[in-house]
């Protein structure tokens, strides 16, 4: 399992208590928590304001998840990037037995940044999800919608691929 957030801005319909501000990114928007598996596949995802934090975000999420997902109980390894190393990992260690991993081989080496093994799964998912108009920004109002359109969005593209 591959498990990565993405900071997305919002347009005026998407405003409240569901908005949130990431001082890294600098995004005033919301946040997609998306868990994959290793073909780049959406097992479960969470919407959230983008000022929630990563850690605690996917302890929670985990815990959500794992109760109703059957293939959770099966996972051995899941791979984060450095947000997800720390509270997260000696979560699922201590309560589920997972080994959480950050990769370190680098692939290739651009100029701003490097592609690492694994990682780029998750990222290639969220290119995926970015090429709906529908999802290039966060336009609905709740955040059950917005998670909805994720859903949807990627049975669209599995589908497209049979």
């Amino acid at each position: 399992m591959i498990l990565d957030t993405q900071s997305v801005k919002n347009t005026a319909t998407a405003t409240g208590a569901t908005v949130g501000f990431d001082a890294g990114k600098l995004v005033k928007g919301r946040k997609r928590l998306v868990l994959n598996d290793t073909l780049g596949h959406v097992l479960a995802s969470r919407v959230l304001p983008t000022d929630a934090v990563d850690g605690a975000a996917a302890i929670a999420f985990w815990d959500e998840v794992a109760a109703t997902h059957e293939l959770l109980g099966a996972v051995q390894v899941v791979f984060v990037d450095s947000s997800f190393h720390g509270v997260f990992r000696r979560h699922l260690a201590r309560r589920y037995g997972i080994r959480v991993e950050k990769p370190v081989h680098v692939l290739v080496r651009k100029t701003n940044f490097c592609i690492h093994a694994w990682r780029w799964i998750v990222e290639r998912t969220f290119a995926w999800l970015d090429m709906n108009r529908r999802l290039s920004k966060e336009y609905d109002r709740t955040l059950r919608h917005a998670n909805a359109w994720i859903a949807i969005v990627n049975i669209r593209r599995t589908l497209k691929l049979c």
